[in-house]
């Protein structure tokens, strides 16, 4: 994935510098790889490699490129390492057709298959360099460029945007499925930009492509297409109403707030992320092992609680789930051959993470790691890893990296669950799709979350001081999780506490001033008994959130602050119930004053090791 930002300019003008300058408005999209296309005396002429937009800038040369139509990216690398090979634009075996993208190809393996049968020769592990080969065979059949394009982008599956440009003719052509594209246009150019907010100093006014549309933009303007019926489609351009200070948060006052309303995209991405060979692969480890460590710390620990529900019940397979940090003190000496470790790091650079499975390495453990950098030590060391695809998270607490890690998780299970027999197919690709559903219904939910989330955060910011996060089964370790976000986020102090232990010492806590977030089971034998304890935290004057579905609601008639979530599979709510936890924290610490990206003492990565 990453960022994508194009200038078709109606003047004799080079583009080169402008399109830096978008990309620099980008690098929170991505910036390991950056590369840049510029169409120059009906040649394309190419220049990108590994590094950030201003290492390859100075090192590649990249103001020397001609030019009035180029297109540039910056990369998040989610299939193949940042690499000069891996680096966008990809082009076709002929140079004459050049691709940048952001996001995720699903089907990109049968693709690339098919077209190295063809006879086609591919130079890197990236699944957007199916793209430019797909159009290419339209080329090579007779095909005009649009049409070829067309038929390329009708094989395509996944969740993604693709820019083309081309030396067959002056053109650019674009492309979205399931995310947002911008199209920009002032008095000389018209530009293309994966995020709103890079468009601000260049264009006057924008277009949104929405899934599924085309862009066409040559000297006559810029015609949108519906890809499926080849109809015109009208579009109404808007101003582009982003203050200036905010055009690196894509609009947002924090990362962390963009970080969260970006969960929706994020779920998509890890659901299509992992190849299937490397799925099928993770299944044999996980249905093969001896015996089972999960091993993790803070948010992905919480990730690796829910993952031991999954292998529990899908795989029949009781994984014992711990601190990294607390691994080599009992449990490294039972490590053997036969032993799988699954490590998750989404930075893959934590020093407890590392100094363990280094440990169960040399005894002979197999490692499977589960983190968002696939260039990170932790991918070195391990066996197999499976990437979760979240892109780059600023903010140091974890949001869209939580959900992406429990997305893959799950999949991981489902799919392990399927090579044992457990499930069939046919099974595994309804739930598969019910996540698809879940991330649909959450992307058009998570503003009005976020609109009830500060309207109850402004009513107990100045009354309350501590709190619990309360929930069970599946959902007790999304209870750990939001205790966690509100003490990074909000400075907080709260606990998150099993259901069934709340009249077991935690209650004595509970009285005016004090927090308790209700989290609903989603098992059945637990909702009913959950409701009870809502009305002891009502009775003693104590602050009441609960966060249910409208369905678990209808039982509950007291008048607590209640923060609705979609309906969802039970193996799902974990996902989905963490998105309004983090608006809760978020929310909290903006009324508190808190230092949301940074807050103190914290990294992004815990690279020390707890000796």
């Amino acid at each position: 994935m990453g960022g994508i930002f194009g200038i078709f300019c109606t003047k004799d003008k080079d583009v080169v510098e402008d399109i830096v300058r978008g990309l620099k408005y980008l690098k929170h999209r991505g910036n390991d790889c950056t590369g840049i296309v510029t169409l120059y005396k009906d040649a394309l002429w190419v220049r990108k490699d590994k590094g950030s937009i201003d290492e390859v800038y100075s090192n590649l040369k990249l103001y020397e490129l001609k030019g009035s139509i180029g297109l540039g990216h910056t990369r998040f690398s989610t299939h193949g390492r940042p690499h000069y090979d891996n680096a966008h634009p990809h082009l076709d075996c002929r140079n004459r057709i050049a691709v940048v993208g952001d996001g995720v190809i699903e089907n990109y393996e049968d693709l690339r298959d098919e077209l190295i049968v063809n006879g086609h020769y591919f130079k890197s592990r990236c699944d957007f360099e199916v793209v430019p080969h797909l159009i290419e065979d339209g080329v090579n059949k007779g095909l005009g460029l649009l049409d070829s394009f067309i038929n390329a982008v009708r094989k395509l599956e996944g969740i993604f945007s693709i820019a083309v440009l081309t030396s067959l003719e002056k053109s650019i052509l674009a492309y979205t499925l399931l995310q947002p594209l911008y199209i920009g246009v002032s008095e000389e150019a018209y530009y293309v930009s994966s995020t709103k907010s890079a468009l601000k100093l260049f264009a006057k006014k924008y277009i949104e492509l929405n899934s599924g549309e085309i862009a066409y933009i040559s000297k006559d303007g810029i015609k949108v297409i519906n890809s499926s019926t080849l109809k015109e489609v009208s579009k109404e351009y808007e101003p582009i109403d982003i203050p200036s200070e905010l055009i690196e948060k894509d609009g947002y006052p924090h990362y962390m707030l963009k970080e969260i309303y970006e969960n929706p995209y994020a779920i998509l991405r890890a659901l299509m992320v992992v190849q299937k060979r490397y799925h099928a692969f993770a299944a044999r480890l996980i249905s093969g092992a001896n015996q089972v460590y999960i091993i993790a710390n803070g948010s992905s620990l919480h990730a690796g609680m829910v993952a031991s529900y999954y292998l529990t019940e899908l795989v029949g397979i009781s994984p014992i789930v711990l601190s990294a940090a607390e691994f080599p003190l009992y449990h490294v000496e039972n490590v053997a051959p036969g032993t799988l470790v699954i490590a998750i790091s989404q930075s893959g650079e934590t020093g407890d993470v590392i100094k363990a499975i280094y440990e169960a390495k040399l005894r002979g453990a197999t490692i499977l790691a589960i983190t968002n950098n696939i260039d990170s030590r932790l991918v070195k060391l391990s066996s197999l890893y499976l990437p979760v695809g979240a892109g780059p998270e600023l903010s140091i607490p974890a949001t869209k990296t939580f959900t992406s890690t429990l997305t893959v998780l799950y999949t991981t299970a489902l799919r392990t669950s399927e090579y044992i027999g457990e499930l069939t197919s046919s099974e595994v690709k309804e739930r598969i799709e019910k996540i698809k559903d879940a991330a649909l219904k959450l992307k058009d939910h998570v503003q009005l979350m976020d609109k009830n989330a500060d309207t109850i955060t402004t009513k107990i910011a100045n009354k309350v001081k501590s709190g619990y996060v309360i929930s069970r089964g599946i959902n007790y370790p999304i209870a750990l999780e939001g205790a966690l976000k509100l003490k990074e986020a909000a400075y907080f102090h709260a606990e998150g506490v099993e259901a069934g232990e709340f009249r077991h010492g935690p209650i004595t806590l509970v009285d005016s001033g004090f927090l308790t977030i209700f989290i609903v089971p989603a098992e059945s034998g637990a909702i009913k008994a959950t409701y009870p304890l809502i009305k002891d935290a009502y009775d003693r004057n104590a602050s009441v959130i609960v966060i249910a579905s409208e369905e678990a609601q209808t039982l509950i008639d007291m008048p607590v602050d209640m923060i609705t979530v979609p309906s969802a599979d039970r193996h799902l709510t974990p996902v989905v119930n963490a998105i309004p936890l983090q608006l809760l924290s978020y929310r909290l610490g903006v009324k508190l004053g808190c230092p949301i990206d940074k807050p103190k003492k914290l990294v992004k990565a815990v690279t020390t090791v707890m000796e």
